[in-house]
Formats: C-alpha cells, structure tokens, sequence
C-alpha cells in the first residue's frame, strides 16, 4: 500500500486510539477508519439505524435525514456505539452526538496533535485521513474497489486510484494461471483505469453532444467494448444521440429488435443485457435529474464482471450529472438566448383543458422541477371557482395534485404538480421556462434555451409527443446584463439539486410571506419528502443564499451616507 496514500497506516492507528482521552473520541476515530463515515455522517448516526443481517451487522447512513446507503459494522464498533449511549443515558432513535461535523473535525485533530507528540507523522491527520485508513484496510483485505466504494459512499471508482497498486509481473502471471487464462486479479485496476479517463474527458466536454461522444469513444477505446452508442428519450421512444463503431441505422435496428427491452423503464442502476445477432448488447440507464431520461448501448463479447456493472452503472448517472451541469453552465454564461414559443391545445396538458373547459385564463407564476420527473407548477387562475379548478385536476391523469393556496376576489392562486405536459419535456432537453398563459383551451409556453443550441431536436421532441402543439415563434435574444446574473450563476455552484428545489417551492408557495401561504408541512407533502427532510433543506439553502449576498459578492468600496 502506498504509504503517501494511507498516511496513517496500522501501527499509526494504534497511536491515534491510544491517544483518544474520551470514549467519545475514540468512537469517533473507530467510526471514520472502521466503518467508513465521514463526520458529517456521523453526527445523524443512531442505534436505532444499526440492522442485523444473516448473522452480520450493518448500519444505515443518512444524510439530510434519508438513508443513502449501508455499510458494514463491526461487532466490536457495534459493541462501543451500545457502551456509549448506556453510559451517556441515551434512546435508541437519538444521535450519538449532539455536535456539529466541524467539532466532529477538530476533534479528531486534538487526538492527532497528542499522537504526533510520540509518532510525528501523524500531526495534522484528519477525518479524511480516517476514512483512506478505512479504504486501504478492505483493499488489503482483498474487498473488491467497487464494493469499498458502496461501503465508503464514494460516488466514482477512479477515488481509489491512489490506493490500488500496478500489479507486478509475479502477480499477473499468478492471475492469469489461477483463473484459466482470464486476468481476474487485475479486472478491477484496468476498470479503475478507463472510468478515471471518461471522467476527466468528462470534465472538459461542454456539450450535450460532446459528452455523449466521449462516452462513446472512451468505452470503446479504453474500456475495449466492442461498439458504444447513446440514446435519448424522445416521447414515447429513443434517439440515438452518438455512436462509436457501429452505424447509426444499426442502432436504430437493435433499437427496435428489442424495443420492449431498450424502451422498458429501466430503474436507476439496472444493467441489462439483451442477446442481438451482432452479439451480447449491454443497456445501462442514462440518468438525469435522478430519473431515467435514456440508454447507454455496449457490445460486449464476453459477460460483464460485476466491478464492469457497478462502474457502468455508475457512469450513467455521472453523465446525466454532467449533461446538467453543461446546460445550466451554457444557460447562464451565454451572451445570446433562444426564446421558443409554442402553441398547445391538447386537452391533455392541465392549463390548456382547465381553460377551456372551465373557460378561465391562467398564467404560471412559478415553475419549480421535480426529480425530473413533474413539475410543480404556481398558476394563477381567473374566471372559475377554487371547488371547479380542483374537482377537474382531480380527474385530470396528467395532474399527480393540486391544492388552494390563495383565493382573492380575481382570481385564485394555485400550486399543481403536472407529469405531462410539453413543458417537462421542454426543462428536461435543458430549457428554462419563461411563462405559460392559457385560455379558450390553448396554452402558449415560452421556454429559453442557450443560443448555440440545436433547437431541432427539442422542438421534435415536443411536437412528435403533442400532436397538437407546434413552434408559433423563434428569436434570438441578447441577454441583458443583470446584476443577478452573477448571483444566481454563484449559487448554481453551491446549491444542490434538492436544496434548490425546496427554496424554489417555498417562495413561490407562500411559505415566506406573513401570513404564510403554505405550512411546512404542506410544503413537504406537495415535494414528496418528510417535514425534518424539508426543514434541513430548507435551512441549508437559506444560508446559502445569505452566504452568497453577504461574503461572497464582490468587494465595493461603501458610499458615503448623507447625513
């Protein structure tokens, strides 16, 4: 093991535990290089989360109140959780430590200062240093990387990279002569090897476009599959978006061989194989905005090894996340937009068929994406009752709920969560909503894309999965120099994808305004999450925002006051 990697080391941990002064510092230490968890994670962590398993422990790790995986839980770390919370009088539902990750943090500090007086190489270890300790062990101990990676909560393989060693002759040759010619020992340094190349191609490509061909060609060439191509939902089928190897009307033919197959929802981390005349072909879910929005193809002339499944399936989430990134970077950074709008009478899309059945007009005041999968919409509606507009989104199938937030002598607010409708289409081929307007049962949506973009495919998009809608107006825009601009593109780094949702949701639910428009708990029955889940978003976001407006805005010098 390479020593600049695992800085601790064995005997270093030793040290550290014996310099620990408190039951508490040492489960802390126990907890980071046993069990894997960052300081973060422990400060959530429960007896009550701890699961026994065919004669072995786990235990569940939250993060923002939800459970993101589960790791393996030694006996005698299961054994110092229970002694801990005995002597400390503690339940079973309640946290280990009522302190935040950064004491957590400087804790573990204390405890190397004190180490680093008799073993000098470990002043300044840190929980991160813990959990390397934690990686190494397993790896040493023969656990696959891929299965290191699920225990320590690391989202891409290539994070190990300094801590699995080039195999030496002596051991290449003991591979390939223990397993009947196939290199099974070094199978997981060489998957290592071409997931750490797609992923720093990853990062520079800044296109949709770019992305799905350095898939391609990168699990071609470095991975050695045999051929590579990507798809993308468009209505109620795919479109092959890039291909390495292989023609695109192939694609398009394994495409519709196995139609039931490719076009079958396919859940997040489902790796599925089809058997093709051209061979075994490897389908794995392209994943944005935690959804499945298409498919990644590989021909594969052998079975896939498990650490190639978990890798696969973890680039399919990484390049949604990428694809993200790229759009909203290309949205706010672009000098000019493209402002589309379309016309829509399908009585399937709520604002179109509440307007004209109930004859009233609506206009949206607020659109907030949800998992990628509907949208919450904010509506304002005149001309027909609050009891009228919600007995027809109860029998509307494209409306999931809906529920009164405003009623003024006008009109009534509304907040409705819609899953079809042109516009979900529109926000997941990366556009921003401007505004929709509906009455006598047709809607206009005016969406915002970056102005290099290829408006073809989203325009088809929408028109082939609503027959009747079609592109009324195109024009290109200057985007005008705003001083939220920078703002926004500041907290765009900062936020995550749920925090933001929530923020969105509570301002334009009322949830801010005295008096409040929405509860709480309302709000989080409308998301779908629970009410401690919300409020933690919800906090981590406001101090976000505040961060952002008050340290982070570039430095002017103060005017005078006149006095």
């Amino acid at each position: 093991m390479d020593g600049e990697s695992d800085r601790i080391g064995e005997r270093g941990y030793e040290q550290l535990r014996r310099a620990a002064e408190t039951h508490r510092s040492d489960l802390v230490l126990r907890l980071g290089a046993e069990v894997g968890l960052r300081p973060a994670e422990m400060t959530a962590v429960r007896l009550a989360d701890i699961i026994e398993f065919e004669g072995y422990r786990l235990l569940a790790v939250r993060e923002d109140g939800e459970v993101v995986r589960e790791t393996y839980l030694p006996d005698s770390v299961e054994h110092d959780m229970r002694k801990y919370t005995n002597s400390a009088g503690m339940d079973d539902d309640e946290p280990l430590f009522s302190v935040s990750p950064r004491r957590l943090q400087m804790l573990v500090n204390e405890v190397a200062d004190r180490a680093a007086e008799t073993t000098p190489h470990l002043k300044e270890v840190s929980s991160r240093d813990l959990r390397w300790r934690f990686a190494a062990s397993l790896l040493d101990d023969g656990v696959p990387p891929d299965i290191v990676c699920a225990l320590g909560g690391w989202d891409r393989l290539d994070r190990l990279d300094p801590l699995l060693d080039e195999p030496d002759r002596e051991t290449i040759i003991a591979a390939v002569d223990g397993s009947g010619g196939q290199a099974s020992a070094s199978e997981p340094q060489r998957t290592v090897g071409w997931i750490t190349a797609v992923s720093e191609t990853l990062a520079a490509a800044a296109t949709d476009e770019a992305i799905a061909t350095t898939v391609c060609d990168h699990l071609t060439e470095t991975a050695g599959f045999e051929f590579a191509w990507l798809a993308e939902r468009t209505g109620d089928g795919l479109t092959p978006r890039a291909t390495t190897e292989v023609s695109e009307s192939t694609v398009e033919q394994q495409i519709d061989e196995h139609i039931e197959s490719v076009t079958a929802p396919l859940d997040v981390g489902e790796v599925r194989v089809v058997d093709d005349s051209a061979g075994p072909v490897v389908l794995v879910p392209l994943v944005r905005e935690n959804a499945v929005s298409g498919v990644i193809g590989v021909g594969a002339s052998e079975g896939l090894t498990d650490a190639e499944r978990a890798v696969l399936s973890a680039l399919g989430v990484q390049i949604g996340h990428a694809q993200v990134a790229a759009e909203r970077k290309r949205l706010l950074l672009a000098d000019t937009v493209t402002e589309l709008e379309f016309h829509c009478g399908d009585e399937r899309t709520f604002t179109a068929g509440v307007s004209g059945a109930l004859q009233c007009t609506v206009e949206l005041s607020g659109v907030v994406p949800v998992a990628g999968q509907s949208l919450l919409y904010y509506l304002m509606v005149e001309g027909a009752s609050a009891d009228a507009i919600l007995s027809y989104a109860d029998d509307d199938d494209g409306v999931a709920d809906a529920r009164l937030l405003e009623q003024h002598s006008d009109g009534v607010l509304l907040e409705v969560v819609v899953t079809d409708t042109p516009a979900l289409q529109l926000v997941e081929s990366g556009g921003r909503i401007r505004s929709v307007t509906a009455t006598d049962g047709v809607a206009t949506i005016a969406v915002e894309l970056p102005g290099e973009a290829d408006i073809r495919p989203t325009v088809n998009a929408v028109t082939d999965a609503y027959r009747e809608t079609s592109l009324a107006a195109k024009r290109e825009t200057e985007r005008p120099a705003e001083t939220d601009t920078g703002f926004r593109d500041r907290l765009t780094d900062t936020l995550s994808d749920r925090q933001e949702t929530v923020l969105q949701a509570a301002y334009h639910s009322g949830y801010f305004e005295w008096p409040r428009g929405s509860t709480a708990e309302e709000l989080a029955d409308s998301l779908d999450v629970s009410s401690p889940t919300l409020h933690n978003h919800l906090r981590k976001a406001q101090q976000k925002v505040l961060t952002a407006f008050f340290d982070d805005r570039p430095t002017e010098p103060r005017q005078p006051v006149d006095n």
